[in-house]
């Protein structure tokens, strides 16, 4: 209680603090204002006046008087003067800059006023020679020449544009000519004049640079400043003391209402915890309970003579022996009770969620206690319901609906769960065949047939295992016996012996020659290949070789195929992922001329490992074309050869192989059509078609080539000769060049008909105007053969091998 009456006191002094402080402030403000105020007036005033002073001033007007200029220039020192001597320089409004400025002011009009005195000095002299001029001009000797000269000096005062340079340029010539003294010193005179005049513009010039209005601004601009700055302050400060003096009035105001508001809510309080369906109790400080509410009497069974004044023990509350009063009191903080196992009067067991709140008195010490109690003796039935329907559907989920086994889902728990045990994987032989003989209907009818076989095998043997169906004519067994061996013949025996019956509308149906292929896995999983994999590669190695079954063999050639394509297949997505597939180009010269030349680029694929090493196509091409990995790499190729179209512009030529199958692959088109549309030189593009995997549907593949072709793009037949080579269907493709598979080309120095096949293919290509391309030109003398036999362009070893893009010349 001290402490808090402590704290309202420091409170209060901090608040008294806080406005006298706002008061000497106020009042501080409201001076520094009136100064503030007299100096916008002055400097306003300033203004005034020196706006004036340009209005009676101009360096070009020879009208203006020196009498009223003086008078201004007198009270503009005299207004600076007193600005000077009353400028007024706190920490709160002004700085040491503002002062530096208006010093630079001074400074700046006491320059000006030298100006003016010395522009009507020069304006004297001018007028007094003139005169002279004028007296002395019927005297000269040379009339003609000296009359020019003054009347060019009389009409240079009025005229703007004026080339006074020239005019000097002809006084100094007429002065250099031999003539009279008179006519000499008459002359110099009027040069004179002329100096002064071009002296006149020079100061105006050098009133200008001096910039006394932007300084005038600059220093009435920081007193609006000051002043705003000291406004707000004064607002604020205002302010805040109406504010204290609100509250104050306030309070009183609030303080009266808060006894009948208190109790309204002590009267609504009590209504709420009356009408509250939860039970609610409230325990005096010494544990005792003071009052509960009408719920807490309807469920409990309790009257209130029973429990009024009675300690909390009284009422069975707590079976697990916790005492929730004794925690109260050693804590200050809300307490929860879950799954809280109570009894009622008459020994029925509830459960309950507790909810023990503290009270605190004037002190902050514990007076006593809130208990809140809800009944959930209902939703826990209700939940434990739900868990077993929750199982049991679970349970249903991992079993076959079609043949009542455990599922394919259940199948891949066992694994996961590491189970001891060996997989035999069981599919029918010949299962596409079969499809051909029977409806759906009949084939779902001879898995369920199938399935009651596999079961009923292993009940009859007694074999220690649990039947799967993985999906279609796929089942396994996980099997914990004691000898395999016997129990597959054992299985392979049962299938043998029994014909498949199914029952049809027609009555039953016996189908013959139903056979199983079997697969058996080691009794646990390997790095990267557990026994499903296991048991299914088993069961593919014994339909190879013709067998009913197969035990798995690690040094089996499936499996090392299998390890070979799924490192393959991580290294390509590896590749995919971070960004390490990359391309090659690889030059094709043009062999027509003496010395070969550069023609174009093909863009070849590779890909990066972790180690940097480089992998080729023939590594990963053939696993990668087994999976959605191909069109990955097809869509990255493609992004490469359009980017190095727009890198190299003119200077280069590329082309890219794409099949068939690329070309009709939806996704793929799309890509290169979008390219080609935002490509600058298209027309730099040619693209590869692999005549090797043969071209099947010429109809569908025309137009796309057609639309390739509108680009501007040439299209070349890769590998002709090692495939269909159908020379009539190749007509329709419209294509510009053909090239010669490598194959024939590195045999044509020891086979004749390798020899006859390229004369064959030259001869053709030269009647339908395409040129021809030699691939793997690795020799001098390969060289040489295909110039004679009047090939076009030759790529290969010899000429040069494939660089990185930013190695092209």
């Amino acid at each position: 209680m001290k402490a808090n009456i402590l704290k309202t006191n420091i409170i209060r002094i901090v608040l008294i603090f806080f406005v006298l402080v706002c008061l000497y402030f106020i009042i501080s403000t409201g001076q520094i204002l009136l100064k503030t105020n007299e100096r916008l007036y002055d400097f306003a005033e300033l203004k005034r006046l020196n706006e004036e002073l340009y209005l009676q001033i101009d360096l070009q007007n020879i009208h203006t008087t020196i009498e009223n200029t003086e008078n201004s220039i007198n009270e503009i020192n005299t207004l600076m003067d007193k600005i000077s001597s009353n400028f007024v320089i706190t920490k709160l409004f002004y700085n040491v800059e503002h002062v530096e400025l208006l010093d630079t002011l001074k400074s700046r009009l006491k320059t000006r006023n030298d100006i003016i005195r010395n522009y009507y000095i020069i304006r004297q002299d001018i007028s007094k020679s003139l005169f002279e001029l004028n007296k002395e001009l019927p005297n000269t000797i040379d009339f003609k020449q000296m009359a020019q000269a003054y009347a060019l000096l009389i009409n240079s005062r009025f005229i703007s544009d004026f080339n006074r340079d020239e005019f000097d340029r002809y006084l100094t010539k007429l002065i250099n000519e031999p003539r009279e003294q008179f006519d000499y010193e008459f002359l110099i005179k009027i040069q004179h004049v002329n100096d002064n005049l071009i002296t006149i513009p020079n100061l105006k010039i050098q009133n200008k640079a001096l910039k006394i209005e932007s300084k005038i601004d600059q220093l009435l601009n920081h007193s609006i400043e000051h002043f705003n700055s000291a406004l707000y302050a004064l607002i604020t400060c205002s302010a805040f003391l109406l504010v204290v003096a609100f509250l104050a009035l306030t309070k009183n105001g609030i303080l009266s209402n808060q006894n009948r508001s208190n109790k309204a809510k002590l009267k609504q309080l009590a209504y709420l915890i009356d009408s509250n369906p939860n039970q609610i109790i409230i325990l005096d400080k010494f544990g005792r309970i003071s009052s509960v509410n009408n719920s807490f009497i309807n469920s409990s069974s309790f009257s209130q003579e029973d429990i009024i004044n009675q300690e909390l023990s009284a009422l069975n509350m707590n079976m697990q022996g916790t005492d929730i009063f004794d925690e109260i009191c050693q804590s200050k903080d809300v307490k929860t009770y879950n799954e809280f196992v109570s009894k009622s009067k008459d020994g029925i067991l509830i459960y309950e969620n507790i909810v023990a709140i503290p009270m605190l008195d004037e002190f902050n010490d514990i007076s006593g206690a809130i208990i809140l109690k809800r009944d959930i003796t209902k939703e826990r039935l209700t939940s434990k319901e739900l868990n077993f329907k929750n199982a049991q559907l679970q349970e249903s989920s991992n079993i076959d609906n079609l043949t009542g086994l455990r599922n394919l889902t259940s199948l891949n728990d066992a694994i996961k769960a590491n189970q001891n045990g060996t997989l035999i994987y069981l599919m029918i032989t010949d299962f596409v065949n079969l499809r051909f003989f029977y409806r759906s209907d009949l084939i779902d009818l001879i898995f369920v047939a199938i399935a009651n076989s596999i079961k009923l095998a292993i009940s009859t043997y007694k074999i220690d295992a649990m039947a799967y169906r993985m999906q279609l004519d796929e089942f396994c067994i996980w099997y914990k016996g004691d000898n395999i061996k016997k129990d597959i013949k054992y299985l392979l025996e049962y299938f043998k012996s029994k014909n498949i019956t199914i029952q049809t509308e027609g009555g039953f149906e016996i189908l013959p020659n139903i056979s199983i292929t079997i697969g058996i896995s080691s009794n646990e999983d390997k790095p990267n290949l557990n026994r499903l994999t296991q048991a299914i590669l088993a069961a593919q190695d014994a339909k190879d070789k013709d067998l009913s079954f197969s035990f798995y063999n690690h040094d089996n050639p499936i499996e090392k195929n299998y390890q070979k394509n799924a490192t393959i297949t991580r290294l390509i997505q590896y590749a995919l992922n971070e960004n390490r597939v990359i391309v090659e180009c690889q030059g094709i010269f043009d062999i027509r001329e003496n010395k070969p030349k550069i023609s174009s680029y093909e863009i070849l694929i590779r890909i990066l490992d972790q180690q940097n090493q480089i992998h080729y196509p023939n590594e990963f091409l053939s696993v990668a074309k087994l999976t959605s990995l191909y069109l990955a790499l097809t869509k990255q190729v493609i992004n490469r050869a359009f980017e190095l179209l727009e890198r190299f512009g003119d200077k280069k030529r590329f082309s890219i192989n794409l099949s068939s199958v690329d070309m009709m692959n939806e996704p793929v088109k799309n890509l290169f059509i979008q390219k080609l549309d935002s490509c600058s030189n298209p027309q730099n593009l040619t693209i590869e078609i692999l005549e090797s995997e043969g071209v099947d549907d010429y109809d569908a593949i025309n137009p796309i080539i057609q639309e390739i072709k509108n680009y501007g793009c040439k299209l070349s037949l890769d590998d002709f000769g090692s495939g269909y080579s159908n020379y009539y269907r190749m007509l329709e493709l419209n294509i510009d060049y053909i090239k010669i598979d490598g194959s024939i080309i590195s045999k044509l120095p020891f086979d004749k008909n390798a020899q006859s096949v390229v004369m064959t293919i030259v001869d053709f290509a030269k009647r339908q105007g395409y040129e021809t391309v030699a691939e793997f030109v690795s020799t001098p003398q390969i060289l040489e053969i295909i110039k004679n036999l009047g090939i076009d362009y030759a790529q290969g070893y010899l000429l040069a091998r494939p660089v990185l893009p930013n190695n092209i010349e």
